[in-house]
């Protein structure tokens, strides 16, 4: 037994030092892992959100505005779109994310406002006011020659690939475009835009 030689110290030293750097990337690792699953719940939740914003607005694009000039709500929002935005979550609130629920609201589009911006309030995403991004714009799109007064008109010529004559759109259309900026906590926030047709 006098030949048996046990572990050094420094042996000992040497491989708690080893474990320990093991241990010091396990855990950066799964640091890394918790932060990629909260900001991939966010890009999800947006996705989720935003695409709720465009279902709701399709879904009641007819509605009455109350306004006499623009009577349908998708009218409205787009006449809304050439003054400013079709719908800002920062438009008369104090805090964009924790706006204060609004009560008594006889109109549809003041009602429309008020779902939407408790949508994206901070219960539901990470906000920071005045850092966030959560635009609705509605733009209506048609021939100056189809008689209709469009804020945006297209003159473009289509040829028909049968007859090859030419025809200019004249059909009214209205699009929506929703922007939504999700804030992921480093150097660069991700924006999602959700393109769709409303009309």
């Amino acid at each position: 037994m006098k030949s048996d030689k046990g572990m050094t110290l420094l042996e000992a030293l040497v491989s708690t030092v080893i474990i320990g750097i093991g241990f010091v990337a396990v855990f950066q690792m799964v640091n890394y892992s918790i932060r990629s699953i909260d900001v991939s719940s966010d890009r999800t939740k947006a996705n989720y959100l935003v695409s709720m914003v465009a279902e709701d607005l399709i879904s009641e694009k007819n509605a009455d505005s109350g306004d006499s000039t623009n009577p349908k709500l998708k009218d409205y929002l787009a006449a809304r779109q050439s003054k400013s935005n079709s719908w800002d979550s920062t438009q008369n609130v104090v805090d964009e994310c924790k706006p204060q629920a609004k009560t008594g609201l006889t109109k549809i589009p003041d009602k429309k406002f008020e779902k939407w911006r408790q949508y994206f309030a901070n219960k539901r995403l990470k906000c920071e006011s005045g850092k966030t991004t959560k635009v609705l714009k509605v733009y209506d799109i048609c021939s100056s020659l189809g008689g209709s007064s469009c804020s945006y008109t297209s003159n473009s010529l289509y040829t028909n690939s049968t007859n090859k004559n030419k025809y200019r759109i004249y059909e009214k259309r209205i699009y929506g475009k929703m922007q939504l900026k999700v804030r992921t906590g480093g150097k660069k926030d991700k924006t999602k835009y959700l393109y769709f047709q409303i009309d």
